[in-house]
Parts: C-alpha cells; sequence; structure tokens
C-alpha cells in the first residue's frame, strides 16, 4: 500500500511539474482544430486596456479616445487610445482584422516595433475608400493587432486552454510590456 500512495503521489508530482502555464509566449502551440475560433473585438479591448492603464498608474484624466495625430502633411492616424505619462504623448491602436490560419508569426511584430505598420482605411462621405499605410508607427504608438487575441470556444460551453479569459490575460500581458517600454 505505501509504494501504491507513493507512486502515485510521484506520478502527481511529476505531471504538476510539467504542467505549463499558458502565456503570450506559447498560446499558439495550445490552440484546438475543428472547433470555433473568435476573436476580441474593440469593446472587448478597450476596457482591458484602459484597466491595464490605470492599473500601472496612468491618470484616469488623461486617458483619450480616438484622437487624431497628425503624422505629416498627408497623413493622419485615427489612436485608439491615448494617454500622457511622464508629460509625454502615447498611444495604443487595436487593429481590427483576422483571419485563418492562425499563425504563430502574426506575433513578430511585437519583437521588433521599428518595424511595425499599420494600414488605415479611411472612408468619405461618398463612400470612397482611401488605405494609408503608415510605416514605421511612430514610436510612441503602440500596435496591438486583432488577429492575435483569438481564443477556442464551442456552443457547449467547453473549457479549451485557450479561452476567451485566457486571450484576455495574454492582451494583459502584451499591454504590460508596452507600457515598460513608455518613457
Amino acid at each position: 500500500m505505501k509504494y501504491t500512495i507513493a507512486i502515485v503521489f510521484s506520478t502527481l508530482l511529476a505531471l504538476s511539474c510539467h504542467s505549463q502555464t499558458i502565456d503570450n509566449t506559447n498560446y499558439y502551440n495550445h490552440q484546438t482544430e475543428l472547433v470555433s475560433t473568435n476573436w476580441l473585438r474593440s469593446s472587448d479591448a478597450i476596457p482591458i486596456i484602459i484597466d491595464e492603464l490605470l492599473k500601472n498608474g496612468i491618470e484616469y484624466s488623461t486617458i483619450s479616445f480616438g484622437n487624431i495625430l497628425k503624422i505629416n502633411d498627408s497623413t493622419r492616424l485615427a489612436i485608439t487610445i491615448s494617454f500622457e505619462k511622464n508629460d509625454k504623448e502615447f498611444g495604443f491602436i487595436y487593429e481590427e482584422t483576422h483571419g485563418i490560419p492562425l499563425n504563430v508569426h502574426d506575433r513578430d511584430f511585437l519583437k521588433n516595433r521599428n518595424e511595425a505598420s499599420y494600414v488605415q482605411a479611411e472612408t468619405d462621405t461618398a463612400g470612397e475608400t482611401n488605405f494609408m499605410m503608415v510605416d514605421p508607427l511612430p514610436s510612441n504608438l503602440f500596435l496591438l493587432k486583432q488577429r492575435c487575441y483569438w481564443f477556442n470556444f464551442d456552443e457547449k460551453g467547453t473549457k479549451f486552454p485557450v479561452s476567451k479569459e485566457v486571450i484576455k490575460q495574454i492582451l494583459r500581458q502584451d499591454i504590460r510590456e508596452y507600457l515598460k517600454t513608455a518613457k
């Protein structure tokens, strides 16, 4: 009996040591095939961004929504959320595009922010759309791409490794990492 208990305990200990926390470095390894996938919309992301700004000491009075930044004489950029830190202006842009297949390389722009670019669509009152490339983004702007914030779900409420709650935590991680660089 002692040996059985010892074996069970050792097995459980080994399994717990090998269990892996899902975070922004490994969540693509946990995608589940053949189930539904969805993405965090702006209505999901904006409250999270605001909450993280407040938790990181950004004063509520310095947070703004939808400000327009003049990049040059011909390009204006809509900022999802802007804020002040140490008397400097910063902002987040939440790019609302996504698609299949899910690809870990969609996160590559986070590794080298100097290579982050953004395409903004501008529609006039006649319905004509003009696409403007901002490449690279100014260093005080942080890009968050919806296609990186996916989660698996089904109609039964099954718990998948990358659930909506898990991906919200991953978005929080990315925001915190950006905020460390806002100086």
